[in-house]
C-alpha cells in the first residue's frame, strides 16, 4: 500500500516581490492540481506575516513529487520563486494516524 506524501512549503517573499510571487504560486497551484498524482495542493497567505506564503501539498508518493518537480510548469516557476523569495523551507511528512 502506498502512503501519500504531504509537503508544506513556506516562502517569505522579498519586500516588493509579494505580488509577483503570489501570482506565480497561484498559477502553479492551478496547473499542479490537475496532475494525475496530486491529491491536494492548497495555497495560503500567512494570517500574521503578509509576506509569508504556505503551500500545503499531498502527493500519491515520493515519486509523484519527483515527477511534479520535473514538469514544465514547475520548472518555469522555479526561477521566479528563487528570484522573489528571501527564505524558503520545505517539510515532508507521512501521516501516522
Amino acid at each position: 500500500m502506498t502512503v501519500p506524501l504531504t509537503l508544506v512549503a513556506t516562502l517569505l517573499a522579498k519586500t516588493g516581490s509579494e505580488a509577483e510571487l503570489e501570482q506565480t504560486l497561484q498559477d502553479l497551484q492551478g496547473l499542479s492540481r490537475v496532475e494525475a498524482d496530486c491529491i491536494q495542493y492548497d495555497f495560503h497567505r500567512d494570517a500574521e506575516q503578509a509576506r509569508t506564503f504556505h503551500m500545503i501539498e499531498q502527493w500519491r508518493d515520493e515519486s509523484a513529487l519527483t515527477a511534479h518537480e520535473a514538469t514544465s510548469h514547475f520548472q518555469a516557476a522555479l526561477p521566479v520563486i528563487e528570484r522573489t523569495t528571501e527564505k524558503f523551507s520545505v517539510t515532508k511528512m507521512y501521516r501516522v494516524s
